[in-house]
This record gives C-alpha cells, sequence and structure tokens, in this order.
C-alpha cells in the first residue's frame, strides 16, 4: 500500500492500493468505544463504532506507526510519500547529551537516569509522540528537561503544560524550580499557572504554562497560537473532548508529546484516538523494570476476600443475576451490590482495625463520595484509634489537600483518607507505606495509578503494602456463570493486572 502526507500534513491519504487492502483497512481502522453497550442503550440507532479512516481514505497522521503495524500484519506493501516529516533530521543525540552533562555539572547527587535521557532522546526525536513511562520514574524531570534544552536550543518559546487537576499545576510549577535550584541555575523563564480563577495576575510574555485541560479548554483559538510545544501530562486523559479540543488549537506546536503511566491496550478505540491527536508510543518503561534496576519501592499486594452477608441475601442477589439479558440491568445490579458493602457494620469495622494496626503511614483510598463512604471510615478511625486522621476529596480546599500532605510527608503514623480522583494519579508523596482499596473498581488505568502512588524511594522504605479488599457474594445456583457477583468479577480483573504487570500478591478468605 501507498500512503502519501497532506500538503497540511495532518492525514496520511492512500495513494494506491488493490481492492482487498482497501477493504481491509477499512475493516481494522474500525473500533467500538470500551463502554459501547452503555452508549447503545443511551443511543440505540448507533452502530457504535468509531472510523478512523474517513470517506476520503485519510487517516489522521498521528496513527502512522499503526498503520505500519497494519501493513506488516497483513503482508502488505508499504510506503509513506513525505515520511521524513515524522521525525525531526536536526536533532543530535550526541549535542543533546553534551548539554545534559553541561547542564547537570554543578547539581549534586542529582543527574537523570540512563532510562530518563533515553526517553526525553526519542520525544525529541519524533515530537509528536507518547510515552508509557511508569509511575515514580520520573516523567516531571523528563518533561523539564526537554522544555530547558529546546529553550536552551531556541527551538521553542513558549510550552504549554496540561494537567488532569488542580493540585498538580502547582506541584508541577513547583518541581520545575527545584529541578532549577538543584541544578544551580537561575531560572531564565517565567511560567505562569492556570486553574480556576488563577492565571488572572499578569505574567508578560511566559515561557510555559501549567493548566488544567478543564480550564484551558475554555480559551479561544487565540490564546493558543504562540505555543510552540504542548506537553499532556497522563496522557490516557486525552481521550477527552476537552484534551483533544487543546490540542487542535494549538495549530502552530511542532511538539506535542504525552507521558502517562498508564496508556490504554493497544488495538484498543482509546488508544487509537489518543494516537490520532498525539501520535504513537515511542518508548515504555515498566514498574517491573524500575523495581528491577532499584528505581522504585517493590510493591506487595495482599488481597481479602470478606465473606460477612447472609445467605440468603447471596441467593436473592443470584437470582437477580440469573435472569435474560434483556430483562437485567447490570449496572444496577452492580451498584446494589456496592451499596450492600457500604452499609456492612461488619466490614466497615474488619477494614478499620486492619488500617488502625499498620505502622507508618497509610493512604486509604475509596470510590464513592455521594454516599459518603470514605466518610464513614474516617469517622471511625477519629473513634478508635489516636493516630492522626485526615480526608480529602474532590471539595477539599487546596490549602487543606496541602496541608494534609505536608503532614503525611513529614510525620509518621498518619492515615490519609482520599477519594481516588483526587489520589489515584499524579500526587508526589514518597513518605507512604501501606496503601488501601477500600472500593471496587476494575478499571486497569486507575488500578495501575493506584499502584504507581507508593512507589516512589525513600531511605528506610524497603517495600509497600497494598491491600485490596473484595466482597464475596456467592451462592452455589444452577447457572455457574451466575454464581460469581459482580464484585468478585471486578477483584478477579484486579488480580489478573496484578500478575499481568508482576507485582507478587497473596489472596485470603476471611469469614465475618
Amino acid at each position: 500500500m501507498k500512503f502519501k502526507i497532506t500538503e497540511d500534513q495532518k492525514f496520511l491519504i492512500i495513494d494506491d492500493c488493490t481492492q482487498l487492502e482497501m477493504e481491509q483497512i477499512e475493516s481494522s481502522f474500525v473500533k467500538k468505544p470500551e463502554n459501547w453497550f452503555i452508549l447503545k442503550k443511551k443511543k440505540p440507532h448507533w452502530d457504535c463504532q468509531i472510523r478512523f479512516i474517513d470517506k476520503y481514505s485519510r487517516i489522521p497522521i498521528g496513527l502512522w506507526k499503526e498503520v505500519k503495524d497494519f501493513c506488516t500484519k497483513y503482508h502488505f506493501t508499504f510506503s509513506i510519500q513525505g515520511a521524513e516529516i515524522l521525525t525531526d533530521s536536526t536533532f543530535n543525540e550526541e549535542d543533546f547529551e553534551e548539554w545534559i552533562n553541561e547542564f547537570f555539572t554543578d547539581s549534586e547527587n542529582f543527574f537523570p537516569r540512563e532510562y530518563q535521557t533515553e526517553g526525553c532522546k526519542r520525544i525529541l526525536k519524533f515530537r509528536i509522540c507518547t510515552e508509557e513511562i511508569s509511575t515514580s520514574a520520573g516523567k516531571t524531570i523528563m518533561a523539564y528537561m526537554i522544555f530547558r534544552y529546546l529553550l536552551d536550543k531556541g527551538k521553542i518559546k513558549k510550552l504549554l503544560y496540561v494537567v488532569p487537576n488542580i493540585d498538580l499545576v502547582t506541584q508541577t510549577e513547583d518541581k520545575f524550580y527545584e529541578y532549577e535550584d538543584r541544578c544551580g541555575h537561575k531560572p531564565k523563564w517565567k511560567s505562569l499557572c492556570v486553574f480556576s480563577e488563577a492565571g488572572k495576575s499578569r505574567v508578560e510574555n511566559p515561557n510555559i504554562v501549567f493548566g488544567t485541560y478543564q480550564s484551558l479548554t475554555k480559551r479561544g483559538m487565540e490564546y493558543f497560537k504562540d505555543f510552540d510545544a504542548v506537553c499532556i501530562d497522563e496522557t490516557h486523559h486525552a481521550k477527552a473532548d476537552s484534551i483533544k479540543t487543546i490540542l487542535l488549537k494549538c495549530f502552530n506546536a511542532p511538539y506535542k508529546f504525552g507521558l502517562t503511566g498508564t496508556l490504554p491496550p493497544e488495538g484498543s478505540c482509546s488508544s487509537f484516538t489518543i494516537q490520532a491527536y498525539l501520535g504513537p508510543k515511542v518508548y515504555t518503561i515498566l514498574s517491573s523494570d524500575l523495581i528491577e534496576g532499584g528505581d522504585a519501592t517493590p510493591v506487595n499486594v495482599i488481597c481479602i476476600e470478606l465473606d460477612y452477608l447472609e445467605e440468603s441475601k447471596k441467593k436473592d442477589l443470584y437470582l437477580l443475576r440469573d435472569v435474560k439479558a434483556d430483562e437485567k440491568d447490570g449496572v444496577k445490579l452492580l451498584n446494589l451490590e456496592k451499596e450492600i458493602a457500604r452499609n456492612s457494620k461488619k466490614r466497615l469495622v474488619y477494614i478499620g482495625e486492619a488500617i488502625a494496626k499498620t505502622k507508618k503511614n497509610s493512604l486509604v483510598l475509596f470510590a464513592d463520595i455521594k454516599h459518603g463512604y470514605g466518610r464513614k471510615i474516617y469517622d471511625w478511625l477519629r473513634e478508635n484509634t489516636d493516630k492522626n486522621v485526615y480526608y480529602i476529596d474532590g471539595k477539599t480546599e487546596t490549602e487543606n489537600r496541602d496541608f494534609y500532605k505536608d503532614k503525611m510527608e513529614n510525620e509518621e503514623n498518619v492515615i490519609l483518607v482520599a477519594s481516588t480522583g483526587t489520589f489515584s494519579e499524579g500526587i508526589d508523596l514518597l513518605n507512604i507505606n501501606n496503601v488501601f482499596i477500600t472500593e471496587s473498581n476494575k478499571s486497569e488505568i486507575i488500578v495501575r495509578q493506584i499502584l504507581g502512588r507508593p512507589m516512589r524511594l525513600k531511605d528506610g522504605k524497603d517495600k509497600v503494602i497494598v491491600v485490596d479488599f473484595s466482597d464475596n457474594y456467592y451462592w452455589r445456583g444452577v447457572n455457574k456463570f451466575q454464581q460469581k457477583n459482580y464484585l468478585m468479577r471486578h477483584s478477579a480483573e484486579r488480580e489478573r493486572i496484578y500478575k499481568d504487570k508482576k507485582f507478587p500478591f497473596k489472596k485470603f478468605k476471611i469469614k465475618l
């Protein structure tokens, strides 16, 4: 197959192919969203398919590697006219290495690791790309190195750094200034933070803008015209419409790259969507690689399966599951199981006692804010332990969050009860020794983000314990597939993730 790059450099267009090749690529570049069965109920007349090749035989240029892999898979010939624009021919790896050695000359115990340097090289070479860099691997310092190198070499004047939540705006800005200080430099660049009402204090001609995608997406085209580089932190969010809008508005930026610890599965609709706007994945560092190399704290997972529900209620739940597909609402049944777990006094006391017995600092994660399960755990711990216990969810003021995080970082025997929405990703804390997953989730992205939270190295921290609670409402009915309840199916998916990502885990069954 022959492709060529369109004049606007936004698409690959099929220039020559056989009928068989065309039919195959049209089939392969159509994907169903991961939640298509839910969308189908809302839009019954939609075929639940997203097409990454249009009626003009054009494919977003960011999917060029998927096109190449497609041709390899089906043994089709492959060529792209104008492929030289896919990489920066002017980038010199030796020049970058010399810059690193000179820039970090005066730093004390602070020098990029080999994998960080390699990850930067790939981004500087490909310009529009993504990288899957495990949590605790140093994504922020990699972004800083890229920014400083491009600025020093005069290749960019202004970078936009997009983060998913408010906490990460100021945290990332502070890190950039910290790196400058640790390297013995005085910043020759200016920064601006944009979130909520922030950003109104004028900083004339900032070289880097840190902002949440929620606030940036509201700005007009004119605001983005001067950015010549864009970094999307926690890139798995790039499937969201707001981030896609921001990337489209940065029409003058030759550098668009994303960093995250958890990219969607290869070949999925989400993976194609992210690549369409940010290019292919060009580098991967896994958690297991970091731990094996001594660059992250080992994580041991303990799965605790709780059995506390009366047999009659287990049977009732089984009978609700064991009906025809068109008569069953799986979402409602899952929510019913979650409600039973939230309302169980036995479960709450067992989890509370397990948390209270731990030594050193513990991060307790919950998913439900609406029904107040995190508050229940927090209140129980406040009443039954002498440890300092703090609570954070999305409504907690930024000043309070910073205070609680500072307590966690600088004191011992602190318990921080936090929603997964605020603490599953991006929060930079070293002094976490235990993590408790108190509510069910099967999202691989969220689970891997949680596992990465405590992996950062700290003197005296030789390992981290992650405790994963699950709820067994099993009933031995005639239909074997429906014997296992939804929460246990979620638990099985989490165990698959632990095994697949090489996190050692043990499982215990507890009858309450």
